[in-house]
C-alpha cells in the first residue's frame, strides 16, 4: 500500500466522504427532524420526530419524569397495551426511502473511494467513474428527501402525526443538509481526480 502516486485531490476526497457517511448516519438515525416542546403548570412535553421514530419527552419539576419512542415503521402501534392507529403521509415513506438510498450510496462511494486510493490494483479510471456516480447520486437522494420533509412537515405533520403546534425543523434534518453538501464537493472532487487520470487506464 503505498500513497506516492496518490494525487491530493483523492487524498483530501477521504476525509471529506467519511464526513459525509458520519452525518448522513447521525442525521438518519436520530430523531430531531422536526421537534417542538410545550409547558404547563410545571410540566414540559418535548417532541422529535425522525425518519423511523417518533419520541416525547416529559419534564417535571426540572426534572426528566418520561422518555418514550415509538417506531414509525408501522401505523400501527401498542402504547400501554392499546392499538394505535397513526397515518404517515406517503411523502414520509418517501422521505425514508431517498435518505436511506442516499445512505448506501454514500457509503458505496466512501467504500470503493478508500479502496481507490490503497489499492494500487483499484487505481483504475473506472473506480473514480463509479465514485463520482455515487456521489452525485448519493446528493441527489439525501437532498431530495430534506426537500421533501422540509415542504411537506409543516402542513401534513401536526394533522398525521400528532405533534404538538409550533414544531419546526431541528438539528437531524441540518445534519442531512450538510451530509449532501459534502457529497457535492466529494463529487466536485471525483470530477477533478478524472481529469487527472484521464490517461489512466480503464
Amino acid at each position: 500500500m503505498s500513497l506516492e502516486n496518490v494525487s491530493m485531490v483523492a487524498k483530501i476526497m477521504m476525509p471529506i466522504m467519511f464526513l459525509a457517511v458520519v452525518l448522513q448516519i447521525v442525521g438518519f438515525s436520530t430523531t430531531a427532524w422536526v421537534t417542538t416542546s410545550h409547558s404547563a403548570r410545571g410540566v414540559s412535553h418535548t417532541f422529535g420526530l425522525g425518519l423511523w421514530r417518533r419520541c416525547v419527552s416529559i419534564t417535571l419539576g426540572g426534572l426528566l419524569n418520561g422518555d418514550q419512542c415509538i417506531p414509525t415503521a408501522s401505523d400501527e402501534v401498542t402504547v400501554n397495551g392499546q392499538t394505535v392507529k397513526i397515518k404517515y403521509p406517503s411523502w414520509y415513506r418517501g422521505a425514508e426511502a431517498v435518505e436511506t438510498l442516499g445512505l448506501l450510496a454514500v457509503l458505496a462511494a466512501m467504500v470503493l473511494h478508500f479502496g481507490y486510493v490503497l489499492l494500487e490494483e483499484l487505481r483504475k479510471r473506472a473506480i473514480i467513474m463509479g465514485v463520482l456516480a455515487l456521489s452525485i447520486g448519493a446528493a441527489v437522494m439525501i437532498a431530495v428527501g430534506v426537500i421533501i420533509f422540509g415542504a411537506k412537515y409543516e402542513d401534513e405533520i401536526g394533522q398525521n402525526v400528532s405533534l404538538a403546534a409550533g414544531s419546526s425543523l431541528s438539528w437531524s434534518f441540518g445534519v442531512c443538509i450538510g451530509a449532501a453538501v459534502l457529497a457535492i464537493i466529494s463529487s466536485a472532487c471525483a470530477g477533478l481526480e478524472m481529469q487527472n487520470t484521464r490517461l489512466m487506464a480503464y
